[in-house]
């Protein structure tokens, strides 16, 4: 019995020993070392050719030089301090290119419209005379001009970040004349009628701004202003005025992106 005991506790010793034997120095157990993960796929590059829908607010005017006209017997005053609301929509597409694909070339076309108007004084005494046919001439009065165009901008951007970029370039625009114009009837006003036909058809601008980039969506803000003369020499009985107005905007856009679907 004595023997077993004996033969018990050594076969016990031995164990323990042995298990010291694995620990590390300071007797620490060691945990096992975590599974390996992954490591998460790169991004992948950004596509070469991009497009998609456009829509904006703009803040348009008309500026000059010159506060005001004498046309005639009539003192033309455009307003030139308060810009009129207007809207833009259409289509855009993108070509990104360059190291990175930091740098992008962006053809938008729309459709925008907004509106200038003109104070008009007729200095005339006959204006206020007793007599005068009703609606054939007046005293004062405000007049607005619709400004309906497509327009074709090709600007070129740079991103500085995943994100914020610059971006800057020409437009082209064509204003579609209004209906009075189309069907080329007269206007109870012929100074109205006037101030109406000075406005040029064909316009060139330059546009520069910033953009945002937040997933499909690239919100934008830039200052265009006209290269050349958007409303030109009033024509009134015969004679030719000078009259040479440059436009101005302020436009806030959100371009979202379509295609690619991924």
């Amino acid at each position: 019995m004595q023997k077993l005991l004996l033969l018990l506790l050594l076969t016990a010793g031995a164990a323990q020993a042995q298990s010291l034997d694995l620990l590390p120095p300071g007797g620490a157990a060691v945990p096992p070392p975590p599974p390996a993960v992954a490591p998460a796929p790169a991004a992948g590059p950004r596509p070469a050719w991009q497009g998609g829908l456009l829509m904006g607010h703009d803040l348009f005017r008309v500026t000059n030089q010159r506060p005001a006209f004498s046309v005639g017997q009539y003192r033309v005053v455009p307003r030139m301090t308060t810009p009129a609301p207007g809207f833009r929509i259409g289509f855009w597409a993108r070509y990104n290119f360059g190291p990175g694909r930091r740098w992008l070339l962006q053809p938008e076309a729309s459709y925008s419209r907004s509106q200038s108007w003109h104070r008009v004084t007729n200095t005339a005494a006959a204006a206020t005379a007793p007599g005068t046919p009703s609606g054939t001439d007046f005293s004062a009065m405000s007049t607005s001009q619709d400004w309906q165009r497509l327009n074709l901008a090709l600007p070129v951007g740079y991103r500085l970040t995943p994100r914020l970029l610059v971006l800057g370039g020409p437009v082209l625009a064509r204003r579609i004349p209004t209906g009075y114009e189309r069907l080329d009837q007269g206007y109870a006003l012929r100074i109205v009628e006037s101030i109406n036909h000075s406005m040029r058809r064909n316009g060139l601008a330059w546009q520069a701004g910033v953009g945002y980039e937040l997933g499909r969506v690239l919100l934008t803000a830039r200052y265009e202003r006209s290269l050349l003369h958007v409303a030109r020499d009033i024509e009134l009985d015969g004679q030719r005025y000078a009259f040479r107005h440059f436009a101005s905007q302020v436009s806030f856009g959100a371009a979202l992106r379509v295609a690619p679907l991924r």
